[in-house]
């Protein structure tokens, strides 16, 4: 029995709470930018590494929304309502694929996986190209490493990565 897009976007762990609050950004972003994502490749979707959102250090704690939330809650508010997931799904794809041979190797991707890390060390804050490449087979893993609470502020969401720069940087990973 093969899995529908939403099945597989769901976490496997986590508890019925933390699968709620998944569910929402299933419903709210995902499910419409993997649309925008497969109109560039339709064999394409676009995932979440939940298990690097659950290990994030739990004592990590900061405000966004006006209340303060631990690292799992803010991650998730920032997956729902910032623009990384638009970025991912249609801005970068869009930018690299107008090399054709660089859109030649994006249509033989199956997934685009997400992972979040925290980085203490990291003193910007304004999102902008903390993304780290891999291809493993017919998977794109993005790494989006951080000082999460720098980079999930409210203050600092509006900020736009350079997808021309991002692109280059994934080019050397084919």
């Amino acid at each position: 029995m093969s899995l529908n897009y939403e099945e597989e976007f769901l976490p496997k762990t986590g508890g019925l709470s933390f699968k709620k609050q998944v569910r929402e950004v299933f419903s709210a972003k995902a499910n419409d930018k993997n649309k925008e994502l497969q109109k560039i490749n339709p064999n394409m979707i676009f995932l979440i590494d939940w298990e690097s959102v659950l290990t994030l250090p739990s004592d990590l704690k900061w405000k966004a929304r006006r209340e303060e939330l631990g690292p799992v809650d803010n991650a998730i508010l920032y997956l729902k309502f910032s623009r990384k997931i638009n970025y991912l799904c249609e801005d970068l794809p869009k930018e690299f694929c107008k090399d054709p041979d660089c859109k030649e190797a994006f249509l033989g991707l199956k997934k685009m996986i997400l992972h979040i890390k925290h980085n203490p060390n990291d003193t910007q804050s304004n999102g902008c190209n903390f993304h780290q490449f891999g291809v493993a087979g017919e998977e794109l893993h993005v790494t989006l490493e951080a000082n999460l609470p720098e980079l999930m502020r409210e203050a600092n969401d509006g900020s736009c990565p350079d997808a021309k720069e991002d692109a280059k940087r994934l080019t050397n990973c084919f």
